[in-house]
């Protein structure tokens, strides 16, 4: 039997050959594409990741490491292992009550602004007269500085000259003046209610911009369907805000968390270490004690602390919307 001519081959090899063809042809082109794009990405995204590297990521690294250095003698930043902390946590006594006071001040002044906040922007959406007059008063707060936010407050509260004790004598309510930032008792207090005041505009606009997002026609749906203002409020509004919600106490916690200038403007820890905090102990432990290896150690585990907190909470909001 005679082998198959040269055309039959070629005739029978030339389906296989076309349909691996254009595959072959186009290879070759995807890679420049793809390299091209790779390089553009590098162009635009490799200034930010500098930038973000530098300011950002080599202080936080820089950070970590030094509280685990022998920073102690004359800062030889050589390693030193886990000493920092042993000797941080030799004495846990010394870190209970300015942790306690920390949570204090975060949970009360985070969830007294949310909910002030959260009333305050309802309010503002509402068909209220006067509307740009009240978010522009109630917005002054958060423009301030936080230490004139202090030294403010710490007038306020003067035993002397204090408004809030003229305000109290003028009115019968006590006979002589208060030292309100002198009582250990009360002190906690006013540091939360200035914090409360400086911080709740910021959740009230974040909120506002939320609920203008929330479209008009869900609302009139509802009410048609015979929904009163608890049940709109229950199956709209708040599964519509709730991640912003939860994104804004989130920040809001992180600034209670690692507030200084209030608290030590106010009444530098005192009375009787009835305002200390992390972040105030930790400026104490490295300017007046000289034990920087333990302040860097105590705010390594507070920046990990708030690493924690933010990744749960992120994870909270993600699966808010997901269950939305």
């Amino acid at each position: 039997m005679s082998s198959p001519s040269v055309l039959e081959r070629e005739r029978r090899a030339g389906p296989a050959e076309s349909s691996a063809g254009p595959a072959s042809r186009h290879a070759p082109a995807r890679s420049p594409r793809r390299l091209r794009a790779l390089s553009e990405r590098v162009v635009f995204f490799g200034p930010i990741l500098l930038v973000l590297v530098g300011l950002i990521g080599f202080p936080i690294g820089f950070a970590l490491y030094a509280s685990f250095a022998d920073v102690d003698n004359l800062f030889s930043l050589e390693f030193a292992g886990v000493s920092n902390y042993e000797n941080l946590l030799s004495s846990p006594e010394d870190l209970v009550v300015p942790f306690l006071n920390t949570m204090r001040f975060v949970i009360v002044s985070v969830g007294c602004s949310l909910i002030i906040g959260f009333a305050a922007a309802l309010l503002l959406t509402s068909k209220l007269g006067g509307r740009r007059w009240f978010r522009s008063a109630l917005m002054f707060p958060w423009v301030i500085p936080t230490v004139l936010v202090a030294l403010l407050w710490r007038w306020i509260m003067d035993p002397a000259a204090g408004a809030f004790n003229g305000l109290l004598q003028g009115l019968g309510l006590i006979d002589a003046p208060v030292s309100w930032l002198g009582e250990p008792a009360i002190a906690p207090w006013v540091i939360i209610l200035a914090q409360v005041w400086h911080g709740f505009p910021f959740i009230m606009i974040m909120l506002m911009a939320a609920l203008q997002t929330i479209p008009a026609e869900l609302y009139e749906a509802a009410s048609v369907d015979g929904a009163g203002a608890a049940r709109r409020f229950v199956s709209i509004t708040w599964p519509s805000v709730r991640p912003i919600f939860v994104l804004v106490g989130t920040l809001e916690g992180l600034y209670a968390f690692r507030e200084f200038a209030t608290i030590d403007v106010l009444t530098g820890g005192g009375p009787a270490g009835s305002t200390e905090v992390l972040a105030t102990q930790v400026y104490r432990m490295f300017f007046d004690y000289h034990k920087f290896g333990e302040a860097l150690a105590l705010a390594a585990l507070m920046f990990v602390l708030a690493l924690v907190v933010t990744l749960l909470s992120m994870r909270l909001s993600t699966r808010g919307e997901e269950d939305a």
